[in-house]
């Protein structure tokens, strides 16, 4: 009988060796396979960087769009080359902003350049998004290097932002942060929507996203610089979020103060910057209740045809939900930079309810997060040299934001650059993951 007892042990420890091994090997071929993709976006995103100054192009095929760079998009892309360990052409393209005072004006950077002289502008105009998302990628880039001058350069753009809170207690935007600062006085298109004189300035209008990415950043500072002024300013703007932004009816974020249009990514974002804890405060599991809105509002299935006559199918993010695309007069579009955000928020999800113990949670999360994953890398397209993708399904057609995607064909960086940190699993919003060792 023991004889028996011994054998069945032996087997079962084997099959369970088995299966271990199993296991292993798949996660191994997983994560060659993920670095392949990796190493294809970066060669692409070297090959359309301008050669003078190392800034990536935004938007490759588009003539109306040629050598222009987006700040959004070279921090991005900063953040994706410090997630990939490559970090002097990060250092490279901060250097770039440190170094060109033309660039800088009413405290911050402005929203795009052009890498060909004679003029380095291209949109003059300043906003906060972009520049705290450059200055959460000077912090990752300090994190990295231990170099001060980027921790400098991340406290100069937090001060362009809490320039711009909202401190006049019994204002229904209290603690929100402006969508950016006043513009020059003798100029009445300056910092206006459409540089149109009849439309807002940017200082009187509050966006969701903006006091997310101040939130992120915020949370950054203080944590690495205990200083109470990023404290008091980060539990200020999530108040302005929970009493102006998120929406307990449909269980979504808002656009804005007294904006209830839907952007993807500001949903998000909201789950990769405030994580399943604080989004407590909000509501009872808002952080799955966002994401069950996203999923069964603004995800969808649609085909797509790469430029080799190949025909898929691929499962993604929209830029709105689908009724506002339905009044827009166009079918749901799937855009690779949204749902890499998208696949990212999993990620937090994933740790968060792996951290609380709630196994299910995170496992079921983690099943979404592939699941998207695959369907992106799907849809990647094999170039001249390494692997990009367009900046949607659909060239040419209206996002529902004030813009239109660029004309067919276009390959653009941004969705590049947020495949390589989904891949590396590397959520830049995402401040405790910065003082893990800590």
């Amino acid at each position: 009988m023991n004889f028996i007892r011994t054998q069945d042990r032996r087997i079962i420890t084997g099959l369970v060796l088995v299966l271990v091994l199993g296991f292993a090997l798949k996660v191994q071929a997983e994560e060659v396979q993920h670095q392949k993709y990796v190493d294809g976006f970066l060669q692409w995103i070297i090959h359309h960087s301008d050669e003078k100054t190392g800034l990536p192009l935004s938007h490759v095929g588009d003539d109306r769009f040629k050598n222009r760079i987006s700040t959004y998009d070279a921090s991005v892309v900063v953040l994706a080359f410090i997630a990939a360990g490559r970090l002097d052409p990060a250092k490279r393209i901060v250097d770039f902003y440190l170094e060109t005072p033309a660039i800088w004006r009413l405290g911050g950077v402005i929203e795009s350049i052009n890498a060909r002289p004679p003029s380095p502008g291209e949109d003059w105009s300043v906003r906060t998004g972009a520049n705290l998302w450059f200055g959460m990628a000077a912090f990752h880039l300090y994190k990295k290097t231990n170099e001060v001058r980027y921790l400098n350069l991340s406290k100069k753009i937090a001060g362009l932002a809490l320039g711009l809170q909202n401190r006049e207690k019994g204002n229904d935007n209290f603690g929100g942060i402006s969508i950016g600062p006043p513009g020059e006085p003798d100029i009445p298109t300056d910092q206006r929507f459409g540089y149109d004189p009849g439309k807002p300035s940017f200082k009187d209008v509050y966006p969701t996203e903006g006091n997310l990415d101040a939130y992120a950043l915020f949370q950054m500072l203080f944590l690495e610089t205990r200083d109470k002024c990023y404290e008091d300013a980060g539990k200020a703007v999530l108040t302005w979020l929970k009493l102006n932004a998120y929406n307990k009816t449909s269980h979504h974020f808002n656009r804005g103060f007294e904006d209830q249009a839907i952007a993807t990514d500001v949903q998000s974002w909201g789950v990769s910057a405030l994580g399943a804890d604080t989004l407590e405060i909000f509501e009872a599991g808002a952080a799955e209740k966002i994401m069950g809105f996203v999923e069964e509002n603004c995800v969808s299935e649609v085909p797509y045809q790469k430029p080799d006559g190949q025909r898929i199918s691929i499962t993604g993010a929209d830029f709105i939900d689908r009724n506002q695309a339905k009044t827009l007069n166009r079918e749901p579009m799937v855009s690779p930079e949204w749902t890499f955000q998208l696949i990212n928020a999993y990620l937090r999800l994933r740790n968060d309810f792996d951290k609380r113990g709630e196994q299910e949670k995170a496992r079921s999360s983690e099943k979404r997060r592939k699941e998207l994953l695959e369907s992106m890398l799907d849809m990647a397209i094999p170039v001249e040299v390494g692997l990009s993708y367009p900046y949607a399904s659909e060239g040419d057609a209206v996002i529902g934001h004030e813009y239109f995607t660029p004309k067919p064909g276009n390959l653009s960086v941004i969705g590049v650059a947020y495949g390589i940190l989904a891949l590396k699993e590397y959520d830049p919003l995402n401040s405790e993951s910065l003082f893990k060792k800590q």
